[in-house]
């Protein structure tokens, strides 16, 4: 196993023990299984919980378990060098391993989260993320999904 994914698999379950993470990833990458109407989606945001209703794995390559994708389950892998950051969904802090996002991604007017970014708040270890943007689509169901949200 690579470093970035001992670091990526050791900050998850870090931050899984604290509460809820979010998981931004590359889902254009071939290894990643998820539901085809995300696949082309370089910035695919998932929140995970230990409180999920179906239990999901955080092995030495990647995520496995069943997600719900609009209230139905997928059988979804996410291996770990199609993340890209992973932090905490209410202060937004947690780690950008910024070889590991896409350079075709469209930040819109925004720059991307790099440490000479102001949206990049520095900690002492140099690894927490202030912001993560969005694809920017719209429309989104409003109801909780408490198992899991897709955030676009």
């Amino acid at each position: 196993m690579t470093q970035d994914n001992r670091d990526k698999q050791d900050f998850l379950n870090d931050m899984l023990a604290q509460g809820d993470a979010m998981v931004c990833l590359d889902a254009r990458q071939p290894d990643v299984q998820i539901p085809k109407a995300h696949k082309t989606n370089p910035m695919l945001n998932l929140v995970f919980s230990l409180n999920f209703r179906r239990p999901f794995e955080v092995l030495e390559d990647g995520i496995y378990g069943s997600l719900s994708f609009g209230g139905r389950p997928y059988k979804c892998v996410i291996p770990f060098t199609a993340v890209w950051a992973i932090y905490e969904p209410d202060t937004q802090k947690g780690q950008v391993w910024e070889a590991s996002i896409p350079e075709d991604i469209d930040w819109g007017d925004q720059a991307g989260p790099t440490a000479q970014d102001p949206s990049f708040k520095k900690t002492a270890d140099n690894h927490s993320l202030r912001m993560v943007a969005g694809s920017g689509k719209s429309g989104q169901s409003k109801r909780d999904r408490s198992h899991l949200r897709v955030i676009k």
